[in-house]
């Protein structure tokens, strides 16, 4: 067995991970067309209209609505389910803020489900927590990995619930080679500079119905109807989440390539896969039957009753090797401190800002890790190590190899 870098051997990790242009297709191209419009508003200008209709061909969805965020994105998705003040909306709690930001922007209440080991929601989770004042469903495909969305759109179906699908963290991730974000009602992208595709920020709805994309796009412009050349759509009040020339017009150029930024996270997630397949300790998390992945992050899943270290002497050990690996619990997409550090407590500290938290009809509404077993499990056991598209085949290698190296010093019984 090695010695650990930890204990002063060698470092698993013997080259730097690799890195690449991001933008480097027809970014400066598209920019220079939209500085050449001399107008940088979308409904004046071509970029964003472009970057729609590649969204259109991408997801095979008739309308495409842009927008400011991924935030922005889910929010308007919310609004297309037709949320309001006191309705209740499911989703799971490992997301980040964005995710619920809408739901408490609109007077309604996020609502948590467990997620499986797979991190992702599933019928059983869903169908627990559904009650009559129950509006929506948000499908979070967490880090690259799908949901069983098409089973949990026949549940909601059956209850007459629409599914918003939250696809920030899943570009090019399908299940039985349908992309996500396309079996409910709107999918949810982002463009965020910390996502597969970039433009800083951004985001984009994908819809098949156009009375929602007509409601959406009024409502991400003011309650202008500008989509529609100013005919009445009887949506008259709505916020400003309008994607500017620019964005758009690195958009376009990203969404040109797509497939290719996308497989490259698909064939390094493989990768990892077969090469801790069968690692003493811990399991990469599973992926569920039909599911082409785009791995956001790896994420491995420790079995502490296999170990004769903690979890944080595990990282400290992995980051001697040179891997760059955190906690599960210490990344923001946990419910402890989305609802206690981050959002409710300081909202708790004003009376009147208990709403929606505390509705007028008397209903109030606490969180508490109890409720969602699974997730609360994962916040202990589980661990993040960076996977990016520009990692190179040496990259993976050598980073199974320092997590082999640590897990089977660790592991009571090594195979």
């Amino acid at each position: 067995m090695k010695q650990l870098a930890l204990h002063g051997g060698p470092k698993a990790k013997t080259v730097p991970y690799g890195k690449g242009l991001r933008f480097n297709g027809n970014e400066l191209k598209y920019l220079q067309e939209a500085l050449e419009q001399n107008t940088l508003f979308y409904s004046f200008g071509k970029q964003v209209q472009a970057a729609c209709d590649a969204m259109r061909a991408y997801t095979g969805l008739e309308y495409v609505a842009a927008c400011t965020s991924g935030s922005a994105a889910i929010h308007l998705g919310l609004i297309a389910a037709g949320i309001g003040p006191g309705d209740e909306v499911v989703c799971t709690p490992n997301t980040d803020n964005g995710t619920v930001l809408g739901i408490m922007e609109e007077g309604a209440v996020p609502i948590f489900c467990d997620c499986g080991y797979h991190l992702q929601p599933t019928p059983e989770s869903i169908a627990a927590v559904l009650t009559p004042r129950t509006k929506a469903v948000v499908v979070v495909h967490l880090m690259g990995y799908p949901a069983p969305v098409d089973a949990i759109v026949a549940l909601c179906t059956q209850h007459g619930i629409p599914v918003v699908e939250d696809c920030a963290q899943s570009w090019g991730t399908r299940l039985h080679g349908q992309l996500v974000g396309t079996f409910g009602i709107a999918g949810c992208y982002s463009t965020n500079d910390f996502k597969h595709l970039s433009t800083g920020d951004g985001g984009f709805v994908a819809l098949s119905d156009q009375s929602l994309y007509r409601r959406i796009t009024s409502y991400a412009d003011k309650g202008y109807d500008r989509m529609f050349k100013g005919e009445e759509s009887g949506w008259y009040h709505g916020i400003n989440y309008r994607m500017s020339e620019l964005q758009g017009a690195v958009a376009r150029a990203q969404l040109e390539r797509v497939d290719e930024i996308t497989g490259r996270f698909n064939a390094r997630g493989t990768q990892m896969r077969r090469l801790l397949k069968d690692l003493p300790g811990a399991s990469m998390v599973p992926v569920i039957n039909g599911a082409y992945t785009t791995c956001w992050k790896t994420v491995l899943i420790t079995r502490p009753a296999e170990l004769s270290a903690p979890r944080e002497t595990l990282i400290e050990a992995l980051q001697a090797e040179g891997i760059t690996a955190t906690t599960y619990a210490q990344y923001d997409l946990i419910l402890k401190r989305l609802f206690t550090e981050r959002i409710v407590r300081p909202w708790l500290e004003v009376p009147r800002s208990q709403y929606p938290f505390v509705q007028p009809d008397g209903r109030e509404y606490h969180y508490s890790l109890d409720s969602t077993p699974v997730h609360g499990e994962l916040l202990e056991t589980a661990l993040f190590i960076p996977l990016h598209g520009f990692h190179t085949e040496q990259d993976v290698e050598e980073t199974a190899e320092g997590v082999w190296k640590v897990f089977s010093f660790f592991a009571k019984n090594p195979s």
